[in-house]
């Protein structure tokens, strides 16, 4: 049965200055793990049923914001409205065009701003098997991928703003 894994936020320092760590590697052998699938089918329970105090769900969520420094998230796909498993991804710019939208953080609580973002993007990752996938990425999954891409890089989205 899958659990519901605690959030870190900005709001306790600690939580913070783990929040701003760089992620390892998952190796292919972590992937085959229990513990690792586990893990994962805990961290997508969590992203599928979170609520925020202001009433906002996630988009996405990455495993540093539930204290695990491991280069892996969750993104939610507009096609299914299920959540997609990313791991070690890594993603280069298609065109250089960029959008400013309005972008939010479950572990920036009540906290909105502008962000700038690349429009279309291709991203290379390993799905929860551990199997290499591809994928050209627009709009708002283009954007969910960098959020939290920028996670496994100890980036907050605070530190983008454009306000």
């Amino acid at each position: 049965m899958s659990k519901t894994l605690k959030i870190y936020t900005i709001e306790d320092p600690k939580q913070e200055a783990f929040l701003r760590k760089v992620s390892h590697t998952v190796t292919k052998e972590e992937i085959k793990t229990d513990k690792f699938q586990k893990f994962l089918d805990d961290l997508i329970y969590t992203a599928e049923n979170v609520l925020t105090d202001d009433g906002y769900s996630a988009a996405g969520l990455s495993a540093i914001q539930v204290g695990v420094d491991k280069k892996v998230f969750c993104i939610l796909k507009e096609d299914s409205s299920e959540f997609e498993i990313m791991i070690n991804p890594e993603f280069k710019v298609i065109k250089n065009e960029k959008s400013v939208d309005i972008e939010g953080c479950l572990s920036v609580p009540h906290k909105e701003g502008s962000v700038s973002r690349f429009k279309k993007i291709k991203v290379k990752y390993l799905d929860r098997n551990g199997k290499v996938q591809k994928g050209i990425f627009s709009g708002q999954e283009a954007r969910e991928i960098q959020h939290e891409y920028d996670h496994t890089q100890g980036i907050l989205f605070i530190d983008k703003l454009e306000d």
